[in-house]
């Protein structure tokens, strides 16, 4: 089997008999998907690969929305939209986003904080 390229996350199979992927994130760190078959962890690995190349991977269980909405309002929307399109956004996400929402976890974020959220703004207006 060709070896993987630099970036490409690794597979290997554990004594347990499970597989195991891995893939290193932006601040150095590593995170793990397991799986019963490599074709299962695979799909997981390139799922992951995908998110992370889009942005959106989580980049460990601390980070907040907060910090996830300041990082893509700088390296998405301010490279892919017009000057006052990036304001109105960056408007938007530090004064109603991140006051009401800024403070969760990514990985604990629901439905029910959302919807929360919108019956707020809907008050609001």
């Amino acid at each position: 089997m060709a070896r993987r390229g630099h970036g490409e996350g690794s597979i290997s199979r554990r004594k347990d008999g499970r597989y195991q992927a891995a893939i290193t994130l932006e601040n150095h760190k590593r995170r793990y998907f397991y799986g019963k078959t490599r074709k299962e962890v695979q799909d997981k690995l390139n799922a992951a690969l995908h998110e992370q190349k889009q942005g959106m991977l989580a980049t460990g269980p601390q980070q907040t929305l907060g910090v996830y909405l300041d990082r893509w309002v700088e390296q998405v929307i301010r490279l892919t939209k017009k000057p006052n399109t990036y304001k109105g956004y960056r408007s938007a996400v530090n004064s109603r986003l991140k006051p009401s929402l800024g403070y969760i976890k990514l990985q604990k974020l629901t439905v029910e904080h959302l919807q929360a959220f919108f019956a707020q703004m809907q008050g609001d207006v």
